[in-house]
């Protein structure tokens, strides 16, 4: 049977013969994932296997609505920034199983918890690739509901990867109604919360949460992974991004705290309105390194150290890739909305300049060659010492962000 199919229902497969399962490298609350050889194709792969007792508990909440399953669902889905499914079908015992492409690289939370040079430098990149990645999960009708750090994957080459999509679902009004509570706590949206009508905006709101973290390396809330931590989205305002980073720029923190208000009609109203101004301030933030680094020329040519220099410089935010034309065939921006240009003009009058470090300079240009840091969507296999598609460096199940149904 060829890829990008799915087995007819009475068709099953044994995973020991059909796969050489090297190793388990991940766990969910609702799936293990397993590193494998296909013996069939001898590609280099991830098997996620859904528990069918869990998964069946979360279906029922939908019974009557015909959902697409898990498998149904990441079959579909054909982006860049997206982990690729090549096959589902079912085992002798009824578990569904997916075959994924095997990702080299790790998870976003273990970047988030080392805060490295390379979250600093990438992070502007990160938060775009992500946009992008559900700007075509909404176009396309679905609402993923579960964004967060351990579900995104991180490449080698600082391409991202979503994954995950136990908890998704499609975008059309029988499935925006209030009822189903599941998510991990510290990104459920307040609407999703307090039982009220949801939509894409319950995903920016999960965003937000995950750009703050990159930079605050915490949730924007003082909470711990329980009932309390849910309830203070609701009942207190998250702690403004400066407060804990001085040195974020402006505009990226005043776009992030957007993303997280509690009245969703505050909120980015769509993915594209966020990405597109996250896009604009890494156009600036290009040019402002791009003069910078020629100020820095220049001093060196005559000897002289600049105000900057001496003070040390502010750091600057890692952008995207440069280009005016930096957006993919995946996420063409629209004309500014009205909000956006409101919002806009408001941030000019309150845009302050940064003084640059070396560090910062490199990072936002990427070098003289204009590379822009971007892998090539068609991927190799991995090799083995590499992260799977899901799973990250650590297994789900030591993640702090656990899984929490409210019904």
């Amino acid at each position: 049977m060829s890829l990008f199919q799915k087995k007819p229902a009475h068709e099953t497969t044994e995973l020991s013969k059909r796969f050489n399962l090297i190793g388990r490298v991940g766990q969910g609350s609702m799936s293990k994932v397993w590193r494998a050889e296909d013996y069939v194709s001898g590609r280099l792969c991830a098997v996620k296997l859904l528990d069918k007792e869990k998964t069946q508990r979360f279906e029922n909440r939908f019974k009557g609505l015909d959902k697409p399953t898990e498998g149904e669902i990441a079959i579909s889905l054909r982006h860049p920034n997206i982990v690729q499914t090549f096959e589902i079908g079912h085992t002798p015992e009824g578990e569904m199983f997916l075959v994924m492409e095997y990702v080299e690289g790790c998870g976003l939370g273990l970047l988030v918890d080392l805060q490295s040079d390379r979250m600093r430098e990438h992070r502007l990149r990160y938060m775009i690739q992500i946009g992008e990645a559900l700007m075509y999960f909404h176009k396309n009708d679905w609402i993923h509901r579960d964004v967060c750090p351990r579900n995104i994957m991180v490449t080698e080459d600082d391409h991202i990867k979503l994954i995950d999509f136990g908890l998704t679902v499609p975008n059309t009004p029988p499935y925006r109604k209030p009822g189903n509570r599941t998510g991990t706590a510290n990104y459920m949206a307040p609407e999703l919360i307090k039982r009220q009508p949801t939509d894409q905006r319950i995903d920016v709101f999960s965003l937000a949460v995950t750009c703050y973290e990159m930079y605050a390396k915490r949730h924007p809330w003082d909470a711990a992974m329980t009932i309390d931590a849910v309830l203070q989205h609701i009942n207190k305002a998250p702690i403004p991004l400066p407060e804990l980073v001085p040195r974020v720029d402006s505009e990226v923190a005043e776009i992030i705290m957007k993303g997280l208000e509690a009245n969703p009609a505050d909120r980015w109203q769509c993915v594209d309105e966020m990405v597109e101004e996250l896009r604009r301030v890494e156009r600036r933030l290009v040019r402002e390194a791009t003069a910078w680094r020629k100020q820095q020329d220049n001093s060196k040519k005559s000897g002289s150290a600049t105000e900057a220099d001496k003070a040390g410089g502010e750091s600057i935010e890692m952008p995207a890739v440069g280009p005016e034309d930096s957006r993919t065939e995946h996420g063409q921006a629209s004309e500014p909305s009205e909000s956006t240009k409101s919002g806009r003009k408001r941030r000019k009058k309150k845009r302050r300049k940064n003084a640059l470090s070396d560090d910062d300079i490199a990072a936002a240009l990427a070098g003289d060659d204009g590379s822009t840091g971007f892998s090539n969507p068609s991927m190799p296999a991995a090799s083995s010492d590499s992260t799977p598609a899901e799973g990250g460096s650590v297994a789900d199940d030591d993640d702090d962000d656990e899984m929490l149904s409210l019904d």
